[in-house]
């Protein structure tokens, strides 16, 4: 996951609104930033198995709404990239729009270097991952039909 501070917003107020006014500091948000990255990993460790459903559930509920009301919503989807962000051929949680036709859209956001380094890490490891697990069985020997 690459959180990208400087494309959110509370209420439509950017983050930069609130560090201005003294309400947050920078290294306040790197820290949720941080913590935002690690997340999965501590809600994997904390809940029961079957627990972590709940919050993928409801982004499929949103999607699906989006879709059959064709309500053109900006949402975050995992999407094949054919080219955007400089990648081809990897799925990656990026921003689109949802409408009657499905994604209509992808939103390419202008990402500085840093955020570009992030994204291309989190791409290649992702990468790595596919391309090091996507032969294993998922029957063992133990188990494999005669």
């Amino acid at each position: 996951m690459v959180p990208l501070p400087r494309y959110c917003c509370v209420n439509g107020i950017p983050l930069s609104d609130f560090t201005k006014k003294g309400a947050i500091t920078e290294k306040e948000i790197n820290q949720i930033v941080e913590k935002t990255r690690n997340t999965g990993f501590e809600l994997l460790e904390l809940l029961p198995e079957g627990s972590v459903c709940f919050a993928p559930s409801l982004a499929i509920v949103e999607i699906i709404e989006a879709y059959l009301k064709d309500l053109k919503r900006v949402l975050v989807c995992s999407v094949l990239l054919n080219g955007h962000y400089g990648h081809k051929g990897v799925f990656a949680g990026i921003p689109v729009v949802i409408g009657g036709k499905g994604i209509e859209k992808i939103i390419e956001l202008d990402l500085n270097t840093q955020e570009k380094e992030l994204f291309d890490d989190s791409l290649k490891h992702i990468s790595y991952l596919f391309d090091n697990y996507k032969h294993e069985t998922v029957v063992d020997d133990e188990n494999k039909p005669n």
